[in-house]
């Protein structure tokens, strides 16, 4: 599961650590088969019920997370052959727009052409392969970023010109291990073997969306729910990941952050538990900033009379974190079943 599961993009707000907390509580995919994941995220927890042999229906709102779905979740068999990444380095005309507008103070130039290119060659492919080459060029794009990091530009500057000994040693170890003075294709390759561990059958017909949460929830049927919404207080993920966003799009975006993250829990968690309460279990995800792990309890218990909860000591950046967040943050973790 450890391989599977570094098919992933490493997202800032990721469960991979959590998922033996979370899944403890919930019940077996043969007394509730089918598993409802509507805030995807970077795929952990929907990949890890996957492999479970949970019947996994995801769903998310950003196209960086529906490429995800697609590729991993949805898909059960197709991988990336290397005669497919070599098709991904077909010579497109012009430069795109992550070598114009995000280089090089977001990618070094040499990665920004090539993500320029091998996005534009994915969007050609059908299929599966469309999924799993965009899904390679979203890693390959997080990937370069130093501790995961978008803030960080003149770091990515330094090590483009090769300036190592004017860089904090923890970054230079950091992008060293990421593969940024590879040559891109180097890293691709790797990148491609990773994503393929993920790629496996369950024998269940699992499905991907891409929309609005509570929308899908009120159109989607399962057995459980897993609610992971974006934190309130926190930075937005519309925010922190834009050049990743804004390199999918093609162009630059005018997005504004979500509500669930500029919004109080008590304004815009009611509103989503509504829309789950015909699903017998929820589990709902959430961080202490603004909350407290009794008032989410009662939160839950309007719609599940029995209720269970735990904060757990968590830091979601753990290389950016200072010793204050590290015993600040909880993750708030609330289970509610109808019986």
């Amino acid at each position: 599961m450890l391989a599977a599961l570094r098919a992933l993009p490493a997202y800032l707000g990721g469960k991979r650590r959590l998922l033996g907390a979370i899944f403890r509580g919930l019940p077996p995919p043969a007394e509730a088969p089918v598993l409802v994941d509507p805030f995807l995220g970077g795929g952990s927890v929907s990949l890890y019920a996957k492999a479970r042999g949970y019947r996994v229906v995801c769903n998310d709102l950003a196209e960086r997370s529906a490429i995800v779905g697609k590729a991993l979740i949805e898909n059960d068999r197709v991988r990336l052959q290397h005669d497919d990444l070599v098709r991904l380095c077909v010579h497109v005309d012009g430069p795109g727009y992550a070598e114009q507008h995000l280089a090089p103070d977001v990618w070094p130039v040499e990665h920004a052409r090539f993500l320029d290119t091998a996005l534009a060659n994915a969007r050609e492919l059908e299929g599966p392969k469309r999924w799993l080459a965009l899904l390679l060029v979203e890693r390959h794009a997080l990937r370069l970023r130093p501790m995961g990091n978008f803030g960080a530009r003149t770091i990515v500057r330094q090590a483009a010109a090769g300036e190592w000994e004017s860089m904090n040693e923890h970054y230079v170890r950091d992008l060293a291990r990421r593969g940024l003075p590879l040559h891109p294709i180097r890293l691709a390759e790797t990148l491609r073997r990773q994503i393929n561990a993920g790629v496996f059958s369950n024998g269940q017909e699992n499905r991907a969306c891409q929309g609005d949460a509570v929308e899908f929830l009120r159109g989607v049927r399962g057995d459980v729910c897993y609610l992971d919404p974006p934190y309130a207080g926190t930075q937005s993920y519309e925010r922190s990941l834009r050049p990743l966003d804004e390199l999918l799009h093609g162009g630059p975006l005018d997005s504004q952050s979500s509500a669930y993250s500029t919004d109080s829990p008590d304004k815009v968690l009611p509103p989503l538990l509504e829309a789950a309460a015909h699903i017998p279990v929820v589990a709902l995800s959430y961080g202490n900033h603004l909350i407290d792990l009794g008032d989410l309890m009662e939160m839950v218990r309007r719609h599940w009379p029995v209720v269970e909860g735990r904060a757990i000591r968590y830091v979601h950046c753990t290389g950016l974190a200072g010793e204050a967040s590290r015993e600040r943050n909880h993750e708030l973790l609330v289970i509610g079943r109808k019986s």
